[in-house]
């Protein structure tokens, strides 16, 4: 029996329109807009962790918000549960927002400084409907263990902690009031090797001991690694490539994903060899290119890929790994380490000997 999904999105977008300017205005030109997530679909199971990884600006913090319901979606579908998560509005929402909780990239600025480490832990718990100060901080001094904190903090400050400290903070705030879903954005970024390795040890070890799904948003790939069921690669706005996380890293059906893997260090200098290359600048979103977005630095780019744009699918001897490219069954032959992102222009044609 199939476990139906936690949250489901349908073709998501979300644009954000550009001001007009007089010139724009006099010249009749029309509003512009960002369209930083456009038609995307994924789901997340009960309990399951996703990783979403992709370049800054490919809109991977922005699917985040519109699952979050912080954005707004321009159009497509939202379900929770099976329920439509965009019909919901005032109350209604308030409510569900127990349901999902966001850690957010930047520890210091999320926090309130002016705020003592009870009342930003217990923020949820107040807005669910708890204005009783002592309830509040006893959840919170039961809370603050969990995250590996002391329970004897509950007055301290934001200032007062380390980066790592500061995350598990957010990280508490997250899950006091029981959420089915944490949006992580980039929880480890501004921490050092051994702190991140803390955090992702503790986010394994609570979704052991809660029924916690997280979509985990990072460039990390090592994280994804040790820390995800599922992975989906986002590239310009729209998803490239989804699938398990040991398929989708030991092997990538899709050109980019193949050079994220590519640019991630390696000790080993002989798995740097290059039989091809991948530069250009990243299109605009604004105006992106028709077609497959990521054909104007493709190295298998075909006519077909600059004017058809390839629709998420299975190929042949990789189930349930799902790819959006025309030439999927050659790239799949060419191994992550023999790709170099450098700035210099794609080829046109493929290489020799792929």
């Amino acid at each position: 029996m199939t476990t139906p999904p936690l949250v489901e999105a349908i073709d998501l977008e979300k644009e954000f329109p550009l001001t007009r300017t007089a010139g724009d205005v006099l010249a009749g030109r029309p509003r512009r807009a960002i369209r930083a997530v456009d038609g995307v679909s994924l789901s997340i199971l009960p309990g399951e962790t996703v990783g979403l990884i992709g370049e800054s600006g490919s809109g991977k913090t922005t699917l985040g918000w519109l699952i979050a319901r912080l954005h707004d979606a321009t159009g497509g579908a939202l379900r929770f549960d099976g329920a439509d998560l965009l019909a919901l509005q005032g109350p209604a929402l308030r409510r569900w927002r127990r349901n999902v909780q966001v850690v957010f990239q930047d520890p210091v600025g999320s926090l309130d400084p002016r705020l003592r480490v009870w009342q930003i832990v217990g923020e949820p718990i107040r807005a669910q409907g708890e204005h009783s100060r002592r309830v509040v901080r006893a959840r919170v001094r039961e809370l603050l263990p969990t995250v590996g904190l002391s329970p004897d903090c509950v007055d301290q400050y934001p200032h007062e902690f380390s980066g790592g400290g500061r995350q598990r903070l957010s990280l508490a705030r997250a899950l006091s009031v029981d959420p089915r879903l944490i949006v992580l954005d980039e929880p480890t970024s501004s921490l050092d090797v051994a702190v991140q390795a803390q955090i992702l040890n503790r986010l394994v070890e609570l979704q052991r001991e809660r029924p916690v799904a997280y979509l985990l948003i990072t460039h990390n790939v090592a994280a994804v690694r040790f820390a995800a069921d599922r992975v989906a690669v986002m590239y310009l706005g729209r998803l490239v490539e989804v699938g398990a996380v040991r398929a989708v890293l030991e092997t990538p059906l899709h050109p980019y994903t193949k050079a994220l893997l590519a640019a991630v260090p390696v000790a080993d200098a002989r798995r740097r060899r290059t039989r091809f290359r991948i530069g250009g600048d990243v299109p605009s979103l604004i105006d992106p290119p028709p077609g497959c977005r990521f054909a104007p630095r493709c190295p298998f780019v075909i006519d077909q890929c600059r004017t058809v744009y390839p629709m998420l699918r299975e190929i042949p001897g990789a189930p349930g790994q799902l790819v959006a490219c025309h030439r999927a069954e050659e790239v799949r032959n060419v191994r992550p380490a023999e790709l170099l992102s450098t700035g210099e222009a794609p080829s046109a044609t493929p290489p020799a000997g792929v």
